[in-house]
């Protein structure tokens, strides 16, 4: 089985539209997300980046629920 990382999102969209190809086109079999999905430099104020974000991740998830995710140090607050 060959398997897709996917890296520390950081608000980057794109990268969702990048795995989907990888795995239509039947270069790995499913993927692992290490999310990371907030933060990126300078864009705590950018409110939609944040919102388009986890509206990407979630509907890469509805569309390849086999999807492993780990939370990652931004995901998460410190306690």
């Amino acid at each position: 089985m060959k398997v897709l990382v996917i890296p520390d999102v950081h608000l980057k969209t794109w990268i969702f539209d990048k795995a989907e190809n990888v795995l239509k086109s039947g270069k790995a079999d499913r993927a692992v997300c290490l999310m990371d999905m907030p933060d990126d430099w300078d864009m705590e104020f950018q409110i939609d980046r944040y919102r388009a974000i986890y509206d990407r991740a979630i509907a890469f998830a509805k569309d390849y629920p086999d999807t492993l995710w780990c939370y990652g140090n931004h995901d998460l607050s410190y306690p």
